[in-house]
């Protein structure tokens, strides 16, 4: 069973290894004991930390904050708690840091580790959310801090500002240009490319999917839509500098089955050959043959209503998708034509 632990005399020789196993700072997450001795462990790091933790012998400037060691028959990760903030710390680095020991990455224990830690709060902080920040050129922490919940508030030049309510089951999507973050293709083949033109500047990735776990239908303007299955494929484009991300979607005999844009909160070009975007909730989806259509609505209203983004993302939101109609119309032959000649020039 999963759980966190305070950090103790006990399990010391565990907690040794994961203070060594953790490198020293990586990805926002500083660990500034990764180059103790054991005995300094036992008599200086873990008698200090436990005072902290009560608000005692605090360095200025400091906060208490409590060391949770997450196990899962042996230590996992590494969870450190901030009991409340000072205005650095709201600007920052938050309420909660955390590691995961890199032989235990990509297991699910970031985001496992994550939700227990939420739990804590619940005790231990003073605010009513969880404050939280991870580094932009971190989208595998992005996804850990969505997948918990968390919604993005603002940035700095090296990261963005989340929050996670107590009380919010809502969650924003995550997708990457070259779509690894879709755990039902097994097997894929991916072009990516620069392109600028006078509608786009950015990267269109060409996914081929070679084999799916389960074929997936969706919902669509004109009923249920098969849009994933062995040989499909898709294009996908990332443009910079504006709120959607356009994924073209084709079956095994290359048709058309429909053109989906997701109106954004950003896209992120840290990583250049694989951005990444938070969705906003509302689509605009173009069926084959069919004419545009303003998907999820309701759900944009949600997120506004309880506050996860503000009047002027909803606003922006709105006049992005209308924006999107307005140009597709304009210019559905060019787009046809194309969409069908980047298709044919990739598949050689």
């Amino acid at each position: 069973m999963l759980y966190l632990k305070k950090i103790n005399y006990e399990d010391i020789e565990e907690e040794y290894k994961a203070f060594k196993a953790i490198p020293f700072n990586e990805n926002g997450f500083e660990n500034k004991y990764h180059d103790i001795t054991k005995e300094e462990l036992r008599e200086k790091v873990i008698p200090k930390l436990l005072k902290n933790a009560e608000g005692l012998e605090l360095e200025e400037g400091h906060v208490p904050d409590t060391y949770f060691f997450l196990w899962d028959d042996e230590i996992v990760g590494l969870f450190k708690i901030r009991h409340y903030l000072n205005d650095y710390l709201k600007k920052g680095p938050g309420h909660i840091g955390y590691g995961i020991l890199p032989n235990m990455r990509g297991k699910g224990y970031a985001t496992k580790g994550l939700e227990l830690a939420i739990d804590k709060c619940r005790e231990l902080i003073s605010e009513d959310e969880v404050y939280l920040s991870f580094n932009k050129d971190n989208p595998a922490s992005l996804k850990v801090q969505l997948n918990c919940g968390a919604f993005i508030v603002g940035e700095t030049d090296r990261q963005y500002l989340t929050r996670i309510r107590f009380d919010n089951s809502i969650k924003f999507g995550f997708k990457d240009l070259k779509r690894n973050d879709w755990k039902r293709i097994l097997k894929k083949e991916t072009k990516v490319e620069d392109i600028k033109n006078e509608f786009f500047e950015g990267k269109v990735c060409y996914l081929s999917i070679i084999e799916v776990s389960s074929p997936l239908v969706v919902d669509s303007p004109i009923g249920k839509v098969k849009i994933a299955d062995n040989h499909f494929k898709q294009l996908i484009f990332a443009p910079k500098d504006q709120n959607w991300w356009l994924t073209v979607m084709f079956d095994d005999q290359d048709q058309l089955i429909e053109s989906y844009f997701d109106i954004t909160k950003m896209n992120d070009f840290s990583d250049p050959e694989n951005p990444y975007f938070v969705d906003m909730k509302l689509d605009v989806c173009i069926p084959n043959e069919y004419e545009p259509t303003i998907m999820d609505e309701d759900e944009l209203k949600e997120v506004y209503d309880k506050g996860l983004i503000t009047k002027k993302d909803y606003a922006k939101a709105y006049e992005t998708a209308n924006k999107i109609i307005e140009t597709y119309t304009m210019h559905k032959e060019e787009y046809y034509k194309y969409i069908y000649e980047l298709l044919n020039k990739y598949k050689k």
